[in-house]
């Protein structure tokens, strides 16, 4: 590990404990990004033409948000959650084995590869000390299609398992009517693997520390497709600051897999008000899929 990878780490694990720096200006980590801190880490990455991997390109500036606010940490609890820095080196991702492709870059065994990941856990984060179960993701490891939310709920947290409560069920209803089956045709997970505490929104620090297991899901299973549920996911993934009223109804792109965005299922219960430019946006997406050939891929029911 690199001295720029090892800095990066030490940054992010400062920022997940809310702990000033007793060496550097907090201000220099102002510029730093989602993409720029995975980078560091070696954990975003490409495939060339040729099946090679090297680290993706810089995405543009995306400024840090508004830290929300929370009950500080006691010094007891900071340093319990505290890893020495072997186990920070220990858990580098350019230390983990890596995926076994066929000639065309693709991982022979995407299943396997999933399951591996899936057993190999995560705890980096203080969240791991107060979820119930690690909400991995569920869904057909060969789907052509990835959906992705921000956060597992108090019933996901539960069951262990992603879409299960209410908005759960309300994201079935609106897969089924544009022809796809959750348990056949998409792969469904969560920018963050655990259940935030209150069901707040996912923090700046909780998404650095998880979102490369997702980067990991993603290259694994290779979708030819992505739908995003909410703002939040889209921000994380594609480091836009804009908002979802701004990305929906437009086809943008993560590492060359076309990716549209819709309101969460859980906004459409709040507001009634969504309901209908998230239905526009569903029928989009469905023709984004017809017009790449993905229903003619779909398993014959």
């Amino acid at each position: 590990m690199n001295s720029r990878e090892l800095l990066g780490r030490y940054f992010r694990q400062q920022a997940e404990l809310d702990m000033p720096d007793p060496f550097i200006d907090r201000s220099l980590l102002e510029p730093l990004t989602w993409k720029r801190v995975a980078e560091a880490s070696s954990l975003s990455r490409v495939r060339d033409a040729s099946g090679r991997q090297h680290a993706a390109a810089s995405a543009p500036t995306l400024p840090r948000p508004p830290e929300p606010s929370r009950k500080p940490m006691d010094l007891k609890s900071r340093l319990s959650s505290l890893r020495p820095v072997g186990d920070l080196v220990a858990s580098s991702p350019s230390t983990a084995e890596p995926l076994r492709r066929e000639s065309d870059g693709t991982v022979s065994n995407k299943r396997e590869a999933l399951k591996e990941l899936f057993v190999a856990g995560c705890a980096k984060c203080h969240l791991a000390q107060s979820r119930r179960k690690f909400v991995f993701g569920a869904g057909n490891a060969e789907a052509p299609v990835m959906i992705i939310g921000e956060a597992p709920g108090q019933d996901e947290d539960q069951q262990g398992l992603p879409f299960v409560g209410a908005a759960g069920k309300l994201l079935t209803t609106m897969l089924a009517a544009i022809g796809l089956d959750r348990s056949q045709d998409v792969f469904i997970t969560n920018i963050l693997k655990c259940h935030p505490p209150g069901n707040r929104n996912p923090e700046t620090a909780e998404i650095l520390t998880c979102i490369p297991l997702l980067y990991r899901q993603i290259d694994i299973i290779a979708p030819r497709a992505i739908l995003l549920l909410g703002r939040i996911a889209a921000h994380a993934l594609l480091d836009m600051t804009e908002s979802i009223a701004k990305m929906r109804s437009r086809v943008l792109n993560y590492n060359d897999i076309p990716v549209m965005v819709i309101y969460h299922p859980a906004a459409l219960l709040r507001n009634a008000q969504y309901k209908r430019p998230a239905w526009e946006d569903l029928q989009q997406f469905q023709t984004l899929l017809a017009s790449m050939d993905i229903y003619g891929s779909l398993p014959k029911k």
